[in-house]
Parts: C-alpha cells; sequence; structure tokens
C-alpha cells in the first residue's frame, strides 16, 4: 500500500521548497562577486573557490555517510536537521569578518545541505510508485529551477533591501554591508520550514527492501555498481559533465553580465531570474513526464536519453550565449539552455532508482552527490575562475572561458551518455525482473 496520494504530493512540495531554499543559499553568492571582492580584497580563483570548493568540499565528503544513515534510520528527523544547519549557516555567512570566516561557513552550509538529495530521493522513491515516480522527481527537481532563479531574482531584491533595513532597523543591521544582509535574508526561511517539514512529515514505510539491518557496510553497493559499470558509470559522469556547465552557469553567468554586457547586478538577477523561473520550472516538470513517455514506448534507457538533450544544449545554446556580443540576444540564448538544463537532473535521479534496489538508493544517491560536487560544483566554478586569471586576461576573458567549458564538458557528456545506452537497458531490464520477482 503506497502512501495516499494527496499527502504524497504535499511531501514533495516541501521537499521541493527545501531543494529551492538549498540553490537559493548556495548560489545567491554570484550576484555578490563585486561587492565581497571588494570587501575582502580576493580574486576570481578565490571567489571560484568561495563558491565551489569551500562547499563541496564537505557537501562531497558527507555524502555517503549520510546516505548510509538514510538507507537504515528514520529520514525525516534527518532531513530537519539538515535543513536548520545549512540555514543558520547561510545567515552567519552575513557575520562574517574576513574570507576565512566566509570560507567556513559556506563549508558548513555544504554540511547541512549533504543531506537534502540522499534522504529526498529515498523518501519519493517511498512514496511513490514506479510508474509515476519520474514525474514525482521531475517535481522535486523544480526546487532546483525555481532556487536558481530565485537566487538571482531575490538576490537583486534583498540587495535593494538592504539599504533600507540598515537605514530603517539600525538595531539589528547597523553597521553591516549590504552583502551582508543578503545572506541574512535568504537563510531565514529555512529555519521555518524546518519546523514545518518536523510537525508535518510523516516518515514512509519503506518498500521493497531486502534487508536494512546489516552493518554499515559499502561492499553490496560497489558489488552492484561493479555488476553493471557502464550503466553506472555513463549516467554518472555524463550527468556530471552536465553539471559542471549548470554550475558554471549559476556561478559566473551574472559576473557575465556585468563585465562583458554592462548590466548592474540588481538588473542582473532580476532579468536572468524573470527568463530563467518559469523555463527551468517548466523544463523540470516536462522533463519527468518526458522520462515516463519514453518509458512507455518502450525505452528503458529514457534517463540517458533525457540527459543527451541537455548535453546538446549546452553546446548549441551555452556556447553562442557567451559569446554573442549582444547582452540581449545572449539571454535569448541563455533562456534556450534553460529549455533542457533540468532535464539532467530528473535523469540522474530516476535513473540510479531505476537501476538500485530500495536499500542501496540513499548510498548510490550519495555516490552521485560526491561527484556532483568534487567535480560539478568545484571544477565548474574553479575552472573558470583559474582560466580567467591565467588564460583569458582581458576584461570579456569570461566569455571565452565559458566557451570553452561547455563545448568540452557537454561534448564530452553526450560521447559518454551515448557509449552507455545499452548498458542501461540491460540493468534496468535486470532491476525490472527482480522488482517483479
Amino acid at each position: 500500500m503506497w502512501p495516499a496520494r494527496r499527502y504524497a504530493w504535499y511531501v514533495i512540495a516541501l521537499l521541493t521548497l527545501a531543494y529551492a531554499l538549498a540553490i537559493l543559499d548556495r548560489v545567491t553568492i554570484a550576484l555578490l562577486i563585486q561587492p565581497l571582492q571588494a570587501s575582502m580584497h580576493i580574486n576570481d580563483m578565490q571567489f571560484g573557490l568561495l563558491q565551489g570548493m569551500a562547499f563541496s568540499l564537505v557537501y562531497s565528503v558527507l555524502g555517503l555517510p549520510i546516505g548510509l544513515l538514510c538507507d537504515r534510520w528514520k529520514r525525516v528527523p534527518i532531513l530537519v536537521a539538515g535543513l536548520a544547519l545549512w540555514s543558520v549557516a547561510t545567515m552567519a555567512c552575513g557575520l562574517a569578518r574576513n574570507y576565512e570566516e566566509l570560507f567556513a561557513y559556506r563549508m558548513l552550509v555544504g554540511v547541512g545541505e549533504a543531506v537534502l538529495v540522499p534522504v529526498a530521493a529515498s523518501l519519493i522513491a517511498d512514496y511513490f510508485s514506479p510508474d509515476i515516480r519520474p514525474k514525482a522527481y521531475g517535481v522535486f527537481t523544480t526546487g532546483s529551477a525555481f532556487g536558481a532563479g530565485a537566487a538571482l531574482i531575490m538576490g537583486g531584491l534583498f540587495l535593494v533591501w538592504s539599504n533600507h533595513l540598515i537605514d530603517d532597523v539600525p538595531a539589528l543591521f547597523g553597521g553591516m554591508e549590504p552583502w551582508q544582509v543578503v545572506f541574512i535574508l535568504c537563510g531565514a526561511p529555512g529555519i521555518v520550514l524546518a519546523v514545518i517539514v518536523m510537525l508535518t512529515c510523516k516518515e514512509p514505510a519503506r518498500k521493497g527492501v531486502v534487508n536494512t539491518s546489516e552493518s554499515f557496510s559499502l561492499r553490496p553497493v560497489f558489488h552492484l555498481i561493479g555488476r553493471h559499470p557502464g550503466a553506472f558509470g555513463c549516467l554518472m559522469l555524463g550527468t556530471v559533465l552536465n553539471l559542471v556547465c549548470v554550475y558554471a552557469i549559476i556561478g559566473w553567468f551574472p559576473a557575465l553580465f556585468i563585465r562583458v554586457h554592462g548590466w548592474g547586478a540588481a538588473e542582473t538577477g532580476w532579468l536572468m531570474g524573470s527568463v530563467g523561473v518559469p523555463i527551468n520550472i517548466f523544463a523540470a516538470l516536462t522533463s519527468g513526464w518526458a522520462i515516463v513517455w519514453l518509458n512507455r514506448k518502450g525505452h528503458l534507457d529514457a534517463p540517458m536519453i533525457a540527459a543527451s538533450f541537455c548535453a546538446i544544449a549546452m553546446v548549441a545554446f551555452a556556447v553562442p550565449a557567451s559569446l554573442v556580443s549582444s547582452g540581449t540576444l545572449a539571454l535569448v540564448f541563455y533562456a534556450l539552455n534553460a529549455v533542457f538544463v533540468n532535464w539532467n537532473i530528473s535523469a540522474a535521479y530516476s535513473g540510479l532508482s531505476l537501476i538500485t534496489p530500495n536499500e542501496m538508493r540513499g548510498q548510490v544517491m550519495a555516490l552521485q552527490t560526491i561527484a556532483q560536487g568534487l567535480i560539478a560544483l568545484t571544477a565548474g566554478n574553479f575552472l573558470v575562475g583559474l582560466l580567467t586569471d591565467t588564460v583569458f586576461r582581458s576584461p570579456d576573458g569570461i566569455a571565452y572561458a565559458l566557451a570553452v567549458l561547455f563545448a568540452v564538458c557537454g561534448t564530452g557528456s553526450f560521447l559518454i551518455l551515448m557509449a552507455g545506452r545499452k548498458a542501461f537497458v540491460r540493468a534496468a531490464a535486470e532491476a525490472n525482473a527482480a522488482t517483479a520477482g
């Protein structure tokens, strides 16, 4: 017996909102590049590390033990703790007095957010039957789309509000700089959501569990991946390379518009967010429906196909978005690319869920989280900064750095995903047979 459908979708709404807040807290810093560099005297590489490695190092390392926990313990309390921690840590970023303190607080944000994907992926698999589960993952990924857009829109709005708060509420914000107030405003909603989740979310019964009472051993997971290395390896690596591009867009496209096209930070946030939010939400929703449709047409490798569309878009749309001379045209290509960006996330989650037994899903999702953090989040932010500081050092160098990254990673992702389709079909057929048996 599956949980009541209406309640299951209510939980999805909370998880989606949590995802949105996680992305908001993670990426709003991209809009603050100018005031942070002015306040803390840091270069592009340091800023790239602040966006990426400061967050991704602990986010990645903690993913696997958290995956083990959520495969064996109650998941809702783990989610509440993580949500509260990353929200408080985001607010603490606004109190940082130097680069080192800000780096440390960003690490704490990563500790809290490491909880979300393994726990949410496991919960969703026990709230929804396999025939509609990709749709649920598609809705969940709208949180990423909404959060990225909200980070731009709300970040710009918070920059405007911060000046008023500093002047009108000196008892709380007097003596602060606007970027500090922005961090506090970003983190506060997560505290409220943590309380709501704690009071209203129920732990679902696990479906199809073989044995969750074993010791905390990773041997079964590595045995599973070793049995289907092509399926797991190509899906995980292909989607991670796509995410290198995605994080480069989130972390550096605001700087592209500010530096190359002369837009202001608030203007950049409002325009990118206003264009990106509706398109990204549409893309996240349609991704799940597209995967379901492809499955019904007999394509067991539907997640691989969906992720490959994201890879194609990076080359076809993100590269010209970086290089065109008009800011308006760059925004048009940015919008076209956004149509397919969230197909990658839905493909990764639904694909791994399809070929992984219930009692290992949290661990496999944690491995994906590690790869996303150590490779995608770190590289997507650091490599662009490295290229602008060492190779493309002209004022418009960020455009060429981004174009190179999108061309290389998008092409690589497409080739890897295509190479793994047959192996994924075999793994999916075996998983379906085991479930039917």
